[in-house]
């Protein structure tokens, strides 16, 4: 699945490339700018999880835009699977912590074909970076010591199917949580469907790798991950400014 999601980013790549030499006719690209703000929201599917984010920038001519972007992604490693203990308790066996990422950074989109005024698809490609921050909350479990139940954090070297009761909630492990530093570049074909040129209803297709330091734990017994990549889908929904706002 995770190859056929890449598949599709490729082709949607070089099918956005081949309208590159489709160019607006009427007015010069550097100074033809009618609305030179934006700003959007948005929500991603990505081949580990969700995430939500909002964008702002700028418009200096047809061809580029540029802004800073700020994401929020929970990501699930790709071993994790529910495990039934009873009719009632399911966990995810084997993980050991939860995992979500804020990312913080400045990039470009850059146009290949523009739209006529009664509408159509505009396609461009984009490149994003800057810098991310990890976060590891531990998992903790309620757990049957012989006598009675009691919440610890989630241990594969003590801890088994036999003596766990169930998962116990989020907040326990807050105290414990970690921060991992790093960094992030996502690229990818951006297609913008609005039919109105002061909204921003847009789709993009892309992948997105984020490094860290230190490495991201996820499930017992694998092996950290300085670097996490990720296939993504992402609908954004925004407005454009005119000059005159």
């Amino acid at each position: 699945m995770r190859k056929l999601f890449y598949s599709l980013i490729l082709i949607l790549s070089f099918s956005g490339l081949s309208v590159y030499s489709q160019e607006i006719g009427i007015g010069d690209p550097e100074t033809l700018v009618v609305r030179n703000r934006q700003w959007d929201v948005y929500a991603t599917l990505h081949t580990n999880g969700i995430g939500l984010g909002f964008r702002i920038g700028k418009e200096p001519n047809i061809r580029i835009r540029n802004g800073f972007d700020v994401e929020y992604t929970y990501y699930r490693h790709f071993k994790e699977r529910r495990t039934r203990l009873d009719f009632t308790q399911i966990i995810v066996y084997g993980k050991l912590n939860y995992f979500g990422q804020l990312r913080g950074g400045y990039g470009l989109t850059r146009v290949l074909n523009g739209k006529p005024y009664w509408g159509g698809v505009e396609v461009g490609y984009f490149f994003y970076g800057g810098i991310s921050l990890g976060f590891s909350v531990p998992v903790y479990l309620k757990i049957y010591n012989g006598e009675k139940a009691v919440s610890e954090r989630y241990d594969p070297e003590k801890h088994h199917q036999g003596n766990i009761l169930h998962k116990d909630s989020f907040w326990k492990g807050v105290k414990g949580i970690k921060i991992h530093p790093g960094f992030y570049l996502k690229t990818g074909m951006s297609f913008d469907f609005s039919r109105n040129d002061a909204l921003v209803v847009k789709l993009d297709f892309g992948v997105a790798a984020d490094a860290y330091y230190p490495p991201v734990e996820k499930i017992a017994f694998s092996p950290k991950q300085y670097v996490l990549l990720t296939g993504f889908v992402t609908i954004h929904l925004g407005k454009r400014l005119a000059i005159y706002d």
